[in-house]
């Protein structure tokens, strides 16, 4: 990939502003290509459009090959805009099978279907979510200094084997959140404004200590995502997450690859 022009539009799910590169670029290259496009540009993530391996319709690979839920629900709401429909079967790279994606809902919302956690378990006394393509601690109380969050993150991460781990800073009277999210191959972390996985994780951890479903609205420095879990029989047998996505327009950014490799 010498020097080029790369499609790009900026989606904004509450807060947690996520880059959709159009353009095809070498898995080898995304993590640099990320990086200096979030310099340039601003933004929490970004994820990359590539060809569809599972039979969806569309599929994103994120920067570091992580899981993101808001991602995925920003996909819908580009798919939304390319074909009109109000549902979509989509896919992300760490998770393992075709996802639902539910658009067209009141106030711009999102609707996304989160995969099921394979475990949940205590890890250095924090109750955590062990997903595919991130793994998730909840931490109750405020939020911690950066060095706290970089420390936690990056031993979950390499503890789990995980592309991705997050620390949710959860305040359970009033149901406040504050997620920081930690990135392996680009190593990057960031307090994001939003995080519907985090958010997946938090619903359904509450909900095993619960032993019942629930709807858990999250309050989060970029806004509201609400997160359900079903719970049947004591077994987690569905996760969503849901909130508003703003999609602007097509831009373009020049990259040079000699850069981003270096």
């Amino acid at each position: 990939m010498s020097a080029r022009t790369l499609r790009i539009v900026r989606a904004d799910p509450a807060g947690n502003v996520t880059l959709l590169v159009l353009s095809p670029v070498p898995a080898s290259l995304r993590p640099g290509v990320a990086v200096e496009l979030l310099r340039r540009l601003g933004g929490e993530q970004a994820g990359f459009l590539t060809e569809p391996r599972l039979g969806g319709e569309a599929r994103l690979e994120m920067m570091g090959g992580e899981f993101c839920g808001n991602a995925l629900r920003c996909l819908g709401a580009l798919r939304a805009r390319e074909t009109r429909d109000g549902t979509h079967r989509l896919e992300i790279s760490g998770a393992q099978r075709v996802l639902t994606v539910e658009t067209g809902l009141p106030g711009g919302v999102v609707r996304g279907e989160m995969p099921l956690p394979d475990r949940m378990e205590i890890w250095n006394g924090l109750e955590t979510a062990v997903f595919p393509g991130i793994v998730h601690a909840l931490c109750r109380g405020g939020p911690r200094e950066e060095a706290h969050a970089r420390r936690l993150t990056a031993a979950l991460s390499e503890h789990y084997g995980a592309p991705a781990a997050g620390v949710l800073y959860l305040r359970e009277e009033d149901m406040t959140m504050i997620p920081a999210v930690y990135v392996r191959d680009t190593d990057t972390l960031y307090f994001e404004n939003s995080c519907a996985s985090g958010s997946a994780a938090a619903a359904a951890l509450l909900a095993r200590e619960r032993g019942s479903s629930g709807e858990f609205c999250l309050h989060q420095p970029g806004g509201t995502i609400t997160a359900r879990a079903a719970v049947r029989s004591g077994r987690l047998e569905n996760l969503t997450v849901e909130g508003p996505v703003v999609l602007g327009e097509v831009t373009e950014a020049e990259i040079d690859a000699e850069a981003v490799l270096v």
